[in-house]
């Protein structure tokens, strides 16, 4: 294999120098390092490249190219290269800042529109404080998605068997590197005679010591991989039920406070933003920053302050006892906590189609974007849903299907879906928008082979092939195991604060803020009635909740003194 190249295209010659300089000093090891003054000679190179199967990792193209302009040429770049990283060279202006005033029109509509993945001004004095952070967050992207790297697992198991999916999707949730080689393939049979893997017994998870794990329970490839899964008989300060991004906010903040924190969480880090493959709105990551990284960056932290993390065992009841809460968990255990914090978010939202029902991880998925994508190369794909995540899913799903169409029930994106979001769909030839429609039966016997669409205003229906659904229709709290213990409205969601009926209040004092029906037990995040749905708002709730949390135990401590002085 040889080395990818980076590719620069500037019509002047001394930043076409200085920037093919600084790339090739940094990164010529690893990459061949082209650059080119003329758009038409550099289309003419990346063509010639394409006809040789060689990989283009990136091209930076100056905004003011002679002939074209920078944004239409990395365009043509990418239809010809479509997994490249691209990137536009922007003149530095009289204000001599970072950020080019007269040129962010053009780069907020050429970014919201996913014609380009990052900027960089020219100009600079030193490489390493503009320059440099800007390409290797990008090719470190690029070189996870399209190199041999680190492996912890081999996957072997059926294509569309739903355990080999759910597998899978766990993995790549929780940011564990695997490869997967579906059976019936040469690679697969090799695995299978080299390892002694059972045919019968898939799917079958090989480690990287060359282990075999047969069909294992989540609970078995955590303790596979070092993972807690049972939490220490210890009274800890806070126990956080969740670790999506309320509950990682939580225990941040919990931590590193000095309370002793505990997080329970029974699949994967990150809850429903993790599944997201770009979050761009999240306040301090201008160019965007993916689900599961925003994720595993908060457990990261809330790890480096003291929080511990215990896996695969759900909370199945909540209790008073004493002035501790003590927290029931599937395997009959229980821990217990002066404080408890619940964050355990919202689960997506069945379609309530039937003849779908059988066909979950078998070519019909909830969320899962992420781990599907590769499988659908070059096939016809639906979404359906109208909110942010399936305008995420859909536009991730175009970089891979040859067609995506998103299914809508309303007249348009507008009611539930952000501005930018819809411009870039726009913007994505291979991505259609459906209004009006719903989905209403599929069919296949071993994976999905086509679905039922029905027009909602004439009632005419549509079947139409497909290798794979996509559904993200809203969600629903986890909360029927919390029935006794909190009080809840109609739909599950955990009332708090002043939401709280005084009805069935026991203290003499107000619920604190994201206090639950049960003194000493908060709520943060999705599954908290009247939150705002979004993961800025869930790490707020999350934050804040510790400083109630705080209040909490300080007052049962002052409690605790008088009566022992009495």
């Amino acid at each position: 294999m040889s080395d990818p190249v980076l590719l620069v295209v500037d019509h002047d010659p001394r930043e076409l120098t200085a920037f093919e300089s600084a790339l090739r000093r940094r990164y010529g090891a690893d990459y061949r390092v082209l650059a080119e003054r003329s758009p038409e000679a550099a289309l003419n190179l990346l063509e010639r490249l394409a006809e040789e199967g060689e990989d283009v990792a990136l091209v930076a193209a100056d905004l003011r190219l002679p002939e074209i302009d920078g944004v239409a040429f990395l365009e043509q770049a990418h239809a010809l290269h479509r997994g490249v990283v691209r990137a536009l060279l922007v003149a530095m202006d009289e204000y001599q800042t970072r950020i080019p005033f007269k040129e962010m029109e053009t780069i907020r509509h050429a970014t919201a529109l996913g014609w380009i993945d990052f900027w960089v001004v020219k100009g600079w004095t030193t490489p390493e404080e503009w320059l440099y952070p800007r390409v290797q967050e990008a090719l470190s992207v690029w070189t996870t998605a399209n190199r041999a790297r680190h492996v912890v697992y081999r996957i072997v198991g059926e294509r569309w068997d739903p355990r080999t999916h759910a597998l899978r999707d766990t993995l790549t949730r929780n940011s564990v590197p695997f490869e997967f080689y579906p059976a019936g393939t040469g690679e697969c049979e090799r695995l299978v005679g080299d390892f002694g893997v059972d045919v019968d017994r898939l799917p079958a998870l090989i480690r990287h010591d060359g282990t075999v794990l047969q069909d294992p329970t989540f609970s078995e490839v955590a303790t596979s991989h070092g993972i807690r899964t049972r939490p220490s008989p210890e009274t800890y300060d806070l126990a956080i039920l969740g670790a999506g991004p309320a509950g990682l906010a939580a225990a941040v903040y919990g931590a590193s406070e000095g309370l002793s924190t505990l997080v329970l969480e029974p699949l994967a880090i990150g809850g429903q933003a993790g599944t997201s493959s770009m979050i761009r709105n999240y306040l301090g990551f201008p160019r965007g920053i993916g689900g599961s990284d925003l994720a595993h960056r908060a457990w990261e932290q809330a790890v480096f302050f003291g929080a511990e993390f215990a896996f695969t065992r759900p909370a199945i009841g909540l209790a008073t006892r004493g002035r501790e809460r003590n927290i029931a968990l599937s395997d009959g255990s229980e821990v217990s906590a002066r404080a408890v914090i619940i964050a355990t978010g919202v689960d997506y939202r069945r379609i309530g189609v039937p003849s779908l029902e059988h066909l979950v991880g078998a070519g019909v998925f909830y969320g899962a974007a992420e781990v599907e994508a590769p499988a659908v190369v070059g096939e016809e794909v639906y979404v359906v849903g109208g909110a942010n995540s399936a305008g995420q899913a859909a536009l991730h799903l175009a970089k891979f299907a040859s067609r995506v169409t998103l299914l809508v029930r309303a007249e348009s994106l507008a009611a539930g879906m952000s501005d930018y979001l819809i411009r870039q769909i726009e913007a994505t030839p291979n991505l259609a928008v459906r209004p009006r429609t719903r989905m209403v039966e599929g069919h296949g016997e071993v994976h999905l082979e086509a679905v039922v669409l029905e027009d909602v205003a004439t009632g005419r229906r549509e079947e139409v092939a497909t290798a794979a659904l996509f559904v993200m229709i809203g969600a629903e709290p986890r909360t029927e195991w919390l029935r006794e213990a909190v009080r809840r409205d109609d739909r599950g969601f955990v009332l708090t604060g002043r939401d709280v009926p005084m009805d069935g209040w026991t203290s003499a004092r107000p619920p604190l803020p994201f206090e639950t029906s049960m003194p000493g037990v908060f709520a943060a995040g999705d599954v908290r009635y009247g939150s705002v749905k979004r993961v800025a708002g869930a790490v707020g709730e999350g934050s804040v909740a510790v400083g109630s949390v705080h209040r909490y135990i300080g007052e049962q401590a002052r409690i605790g003194a008088t009566r022992t002085a009495k």
